[in-house]
């Protein structure tokens, strides 16, 4: 028997023996383990924490002990009629509670449970799980590392996919990425796709969206499938904007829907939306943070779109963030984004920063300049870009059908100073329509177990026409070397020069180019003494070996013969132990 004090009163609340828990999966080095609580009865919302609350406390086999929150769930299928899918409610909702084992072993689990104002006995439980859950991504200085190795996060934007194709789609795009080392995805919470709450809901109760709520959860076991974390974008800027891809007007927010504010800039500083949020965002945390997969949470994309205001902006991701240091009990990454000039915006309560960039130009001039700024604001936080393409309205195929912006842009960032290769855009219109995945294998290859954020940037001539850029560190240089015509921006000056060629001689214009060719030549890469010296030159593409050498150092200078490329070619150089 249990008491609880509401308006007063002592409600008293019999054990229920009909109350029972289940494991109803184990799980497994990716998948969380679950539980599933019959028998509570109903509450009139299942998703306000003030009507109905369950909480478990695990103990780990070494003693240690977390807090988790249970969630209400429904089950759901795939179903088509006629041809047209749909999503189907299979069996009875019911409460759920996740976790992720840090270990093999026996887990003690206890409850407290309120439904309505009254406490609710929940029985004890036992789980033991048979697999230790594989370690989050952590943030280490200005790298990432998982398991004490470094990580790189080499990301696309996969941020939605159409309605009821969201698991044939994921599964697609995450396989091919994946085979081309993709580890990380970015994947919005948008009202159009995978979103819990909007005008269809109102705000606070999600049943009538639960079944996006069981299609996130199959993304996240897609993702985990393929080695793919998920940054989840939390908020997406149109939901709060009146000018750009505005959604604001059909927001449960708005009071002309019902909502508490009205104007979209009050949303972060109003007490009652922030009660709402915050219900919503521990929503989110119990369902989802228990997944490995889950590699970031992000709060907004693109916040600066939104009338709020940075100081307000500033106190929200305070607050949001002390409640995730209260209900995640894995410590998930978190950041936030801004369309442009990320490097003016504050990033306090944020594990790492990013930017985005839209612009034609050479990704060795936008991005270097971008990596300057942005350390110069955040020096001991890793950086990203998080968003890269050649224009923000489109990605035009027929001015770059092979991909190049995306390659330079995958490159540049990664030699430049970032933490990793740029997360490109237009994923689904371009990337995978031209078959552009494998692109990213050369320089998944060549930075393989490599903390390339804490590796000194350096520029080397000795290549007429050409940049090389190299990462270095006590035993290893990383290298590439670009030709300064191999880019999107000059293929387009040359193709310029072919039209005004052909309106003035009246022939046919000129449309394709062959990729410029460097004849090599020889350079001096600085290193860390004397000694021998592997070298192994890497088509950048495929990551395939085309050259391997021997060479010895007497100084600190290393002489590199470089042999005659199309477009750019990468190497490496490591310190041969002993030597």
């Amino acid at each position: 028997m249990s008491f609880s004090l509401v308006a007063n009163f002592f409600i008293v609340a019999p054990a229920n023996s009909s109350v029972s828990v289940v494991t109803s999966s184990l799980g497994s080095s990716t998948i969380p383990v679950e539980m599933t609580i019959l028998g509570l009865p109903d509450a009139k919302n299942e998703f306000d924490p003030k009507s109905a609350s369950v909480i478990a406390t695990i103990t780990c086999p070494d003693g240690k002990i977390f807090k988790t929150q249970g969630f209400w769930f429904q089950n759901f299928t795939m179903a088509s009629n006629g041809g047209v899918a749909s999503t189907m409610r299979s069996g009875e909702p019911s409460w759920r509670v996740r976790f992720a084992p840090p270990q093999v072993g026996q887990y003690q689990i206890s409850f407290a449970a309120s439904i309505d104002g009254a406490n609710v006995t929940i029985p004890n439980h036992l789980v033991n799980a048979t697999q230790a859950t594989v370690p989050k991504v952590f943030t280490s200085g200005v790298s990432f590392v998982r398991d004490g190795k470094p990580f790189v996060p080499i990301a696309y934007n996969i941020a939605w996919a159409n309605r009821f194709e969201e698991i044939a789609k994921y599964e697609s795009w995450f396989s091919k990425a994946s085979a081309s080392g993709v580890n990380v995805a970015r994947v919005w919470m948008a009202a159009w796709s995978l979103g819990i709450e909007w005008t269809d809901t109102g705000l606070g109760d999600y049943t009538k969206r639960l079944d996006r709520a069981w299609l996130l959860d199959q993304v996240f076991t897609i993702a985990a499938k393929y080695g793919v974390g998920i940054q989840l974008v939390l908020i997406n800027h149109g939901a709060f904007s009146t000018s750009t891809n505005p959604e604001w007007y059909s927001n449960p927010y708005n009071s002309s829907n019902g909502g508490p504010i009205a104007n979209a800039g009050e949303f972060a500083s109003n007490e009652e939306a922030w009660v709402f949020w915050k219900q919503r965002l521990q929503y989110i945390i119990a369902r989802y943070s228990s997944y490995s997969s889950l590699f970031t949470w992000e709060w907004w994309n693109e916040v600066n779109y939104t009338p709020i205001n940075s100081e307000d902006l500033k106190k929200w991701i305070k607050k949001s963030d002390d409640v995730l240091q209260e209900w995640d009990p894995y410590n998930t990454l978190t950041t936030n984004s801004w369309s442009g000039g990320a490097s003016l915006q504050n990033w306090d309560n944020l594990d790492y920063a990013v930017t985005h960039v839209y612009d034609p130009s050479d990704p060795i001039k936008s991005l270097t300049v971008q990596a300057e700024a942005l350390r110069k604001t955040v020096p001991d936080k890793p950086i990203l870009v998080g968003e890269m393409g050649s224009g923000s309205v489109t990605e035009d195929p027929f001015a770059d059908p092979k991909g190049l912006h995306l390659h330079n842009a995958q490159w540049a960032a990664t030699f430049v100073g970032f933490a990793g290769p740029s997360s490109y855009w237009w994923w689904d219109t371009y990337v995978d329509p031209l078959g552009l995945w494998g692109h990213t294998k050369g320089l998944t290859k060549l930075t393989a177990g490599l903390d390339i954020a804490s590796m000194k940037t350096d520029r080397l001539l000795g290549i007429p026409t050409s940049t090389t850029l190299t990462l270095s560190n006590s035993t290893t240089t990383i290298g590439w070397i670009r030709h300064n015509n191999y880019d999107r921006s000059a293929k387009t000056q040359l193709l310029l020069e072919a039209a005004i060629e052909s309106l003035r001689t009246k022939k046919k214009i000129k449309t394709v180019f062959a990729d410029p060719v460097s004849k090599g030549g020889t350079i001096n890469v600085p290193v860390s003494g004397t000694g021998s010296y592997s070298i192994t030159f890497l088509n950048t593409f495929t990551g395939k070996e085309i050259l391997k050498q021997k060479s010895s150092s007497s100084a600190n200078l290393l002489r590199l013969k470089i042999p005659k490329f199309t477009g750019d070619i990468s190497f490496r150089v490591d310190k041969v132990i002993g030597s």
